[in-house]
């Protein structure tokens, strides 16, 4: 990854952290179009990278998706949902936050540990980055989604939501 990618992707992450854990008026849509994006440029930066997978690297990254699901499902399962101005509201808070740190630790682990083991597991490591964080924000969604669901209060319009839910920082 060059300076630019790595920069576009600690502000995109650092958008997503923010808005989950300040809260947002719930929609049925913005959960979906981000990590699938994700998805398909992970996949695609893995089928560029052409990485040789050794059972070594296969290990690590496997370990690391299935560890990336459970984190989604934790923060899905940490987020709470209120109601603000009689609509549905999510927030994170600091579980959410807590769980982020967790998971940008674990990434971050998760490549130093590739680049200890040899060059072809890194290169499995840094081109799964994007996928390892759509695959982890899917799971979040699908859950998330299935709360909101299951909870029944009037969703908001998406627009205008986002609007008024940055302005309660201080509620």
């Amino acid at each position: 990854m060059n300076i630019e990618q790595i920069l576009i992707a600690v502000l995109v992450l650092g958008w997503i952290v923010y808005r989950q854990v300040v809260g947002q008026y719930a929609s049925g849509t913005k959960l979906t179009l981000l990590p699938l994006l994700l998805i398909v440029l992970g996949l695609y930066a893995v089928v560029e990278a052409h990485p040789t997978i050794t059972a070594a690297g296969g290990a690590l990254i496997g370990g690391e998706l299935v560890l990336t699901v459970v984190l989604g499902w934790l923060r899905a399962r940490a987020v709470s949902l209120e109601t603000r101005e009689g609509f549905l509201y999510l927030r994170g808070g600091v579980p959410a936050l807590a769980l982020w740190t967790i998971s940008i630790a674990t990434r971050v682990a998760i490549e130093i540990g590739a680049h200890h083991v040899d060059a072809a597991t890194a290169a499995l490591a840094t081109s799964t980055v994007a996928l390892s964080f759509g695959l982890s924000l899917a799971v979040q969604g699908i859950v998330l989604r299935q709360r909101i669901r299951q909870d029944g209060r009037p969703l908001r319009d998406g627009r205008r939501a986002e609007r008024i839910g940055r302005a309660t920082l201080g509620r």
